[in-house]
């Protein structure tokens, strides 16, 4: 072990599978949805990961049971960017050989198409690239002008080069509208993804439901009634087996009266599982990504330690280790009437790496419902 880590964090994280590494809170776009935006304008200390950090970082975190790895930032590609990428190249290589099973990274796609062709670059399972739209139109409007043709030319290029890539997406007001015929824009970034080549699109949703990142969010989230409808046209096309690859879309909400049909099911919550780490430039350490842009994390990392967070930032503080709720930090300060919210990673029946081979609760899903 490279960290002194506290016993605290060894026992909590003791099914540990998944490690987000924020590598970097540097960014080349300003998107109006960013959660980020906090960590992109004020900087504790550093804004950055050291490499050395970062490979000592992965390689306890794999000790412990990690073996899925996703790069993150803000934009990671900018990570070793004055040095042809090497700091990044590196972790990706230093992953591969520490044993990790799947390594992947979250892009906006705004990269030099010659990152690409790096062979160690080519050592990634998936490449995820961020586009918000199936059209410049709608994509710009969101992260920016000239954001959409750049990030298709990178996810074209990409797949020429026989990378397995997927599509994240998110939900804003935007792509729930309705074109002249009546077909609904966010099934038609589904059929984007489609004729593109993606593996799978993977939708993120942007409710405001009392958390920091309700601040980010502009004028373009939706309202739960908007939702309900919507979910359930593409959740019966994704049941129908209409698409050609596979949709990850979040429920996001569901009755409370359903909910207490199947409290096991619909409970899943990240925090009481501790399979996940999300670890960031200043420190800290955290499990449930609403908190980013806050002080809540579950411990941090500094002087070759990572230290349990005793104070009130501690997020599992709220939650209900023991029992099956709806999602804890949208619940905090906001009422949804007849319905509750649930995780924004409640995606199942998909295959998904750690989910299907990983995770009871996945394997339990059949039971539950």
């Amino acid at each position: 072990m490279h960290f002194e880590i506290d016993s605290r964090f060894r026992e909590y994280f003791k099914d540990l599978k998944q490690v987000f590494l924020y590598i970097t809170d540097e960014c080349n776009l300003r998107c109006i949805h960013c959660l980020y935006k906090p960590d992109l304008t004020f900087h504790l200390k550093e804004k950055e990961i050291e490499p050395e950090t970062a490979l000592a970082l992965i390689s306890d975190f794999r000790e412990m049971g990690g073996s899925k790895l996703t790069i993150m930032g803000g934009e990671p590609t900018l990570y070793g960017i004055d040095q042809e990428w090497k700091p990044l190249l590196k972790v990706i290589v230093e992953a591969r050989k520490l044993g990790y099973e799947y390594i992947r990274i979250d892009t906006n796609g705004q990269f030099e198409g010659k990152l690409l062709e790096k062979e160690k670059f080519k050592l990634l399972d998936e490449i995820t690239f961020s586009l918000d739209g199936p059209t410049p139109e709608i994509n710009d409007a969101v992260r920016g002008k000239g954001s959409f043709e750049k990030c298709v030319a990178n996810i074209k290029k990409a797949l020429a080069l026989g990378y397995t890539v997927d599509l994240t997406c998110c939900i804003h007001r935007g792509l729930i509208r309705r074109d002249s015929k009546g077909n609904l824009l966010l099934d038609r970034m589904i059929q984007f993804a489609e004729e593109l080549g993606i593996h799978r699109i993977n939708f993120h949703d942007l409710f405001k439901t009392g958390i920091p990142r309700d601040t980010w969010t502009g004028n373009i989230d939706i309202s739960l009634e908007e939702w309900i409808n919507v979910w359930a046209e593409i959740q019966t096309n994704i049941e129908s087996r209409r698409y050609r690859i596979p949709v990850r879309i979040p429920q996001c909400f569901v009755s409370q009266e359903e909910f207490d049909r199947h409290p096991q099911y619909y409970g899943y919550c990240p925090v009481k599982l501790g399979e996940r780490v999300l670890v960031h430039p200043n420190g800290i350490i955290r499990i449930c990504a609403l908190m980013i842009g806050t002080p809540y994390g579950i411990a941090r990392f500094y002087n070759q330690k990572i230290v349990w967070d005793e104070s009130l930032t501690n997020e599992t503080r709220d939650h209900k280790l023991g029992e099956y709720t709806p999602c804890t930090n949208q619940s905090k300060s906001k009422s949804f009437g007849d319905f509750v919210p649930l995780c924004v990673s409640f995606k199942p029946k998909q295959n998904e790496f750690i989910w299907q081979q990983k995770l009871d609760w996945e394997r339990k899903r059949g039971k539950q419902i």
